[in-house]
C-alpha cells in the first residue's frame, strides 16, 4: 500500500511540473484578418508596453492556437487568418 501511495504522489507530482518547454518567444503583435478584410489586433500590445511580456507569453501559450499566414479557425464560417508582427526594436 506504502508504494501504491508513494506512485501515486511522484505520478501527480510529475504531472504538475510538465508543462509545454518555455521557449524565448520574440515579442510580436497578433493581428486577424476577418471574412469581410477588416484586419483586428488581438491580444495584449507587448509592443507598446514590454513590461507586460509575461502576460503576452501567458497568452501566447494558452490561447494562440493559429498558424501565421493559415486559418486561425476550422470553422467554414469564421474564415479568419492570423499574422504576427515583430516589435520594432
Amino acid at each position: 500500500m506504502r508504494r501504491l501511495i508513494v506512485a501515486g504522489i511522484a505520478a501527480l507530482a510529475f504531472a504538475f511540473t510538465a508543462g509545454p518547454a518555455l521557449a524565448i518567444v520574440p515579442p510580436h503583435n497578433h493581428w486577424l484578418t476577418t471574412g469581410s478584410g477588416d484586419v483586428v489586433h488581438v491580444g495584449p500590445y507587448v509592443c507598446d508596453n514590454p513590461d507586460i511580456y509575461d502576460a503576452w507569453l501567458n497568452f501566447h501559450l494558452n490561447v494562440h492556437v493559429g498558424v501565421p499566414g493559415t486559418q486561425a479557425f476550422t470553422n467554414d464560417g469564421n474564415p479568419v487568418s492570423i499574422a504576427g508582427t515583430l516589435c520594432p526594436e
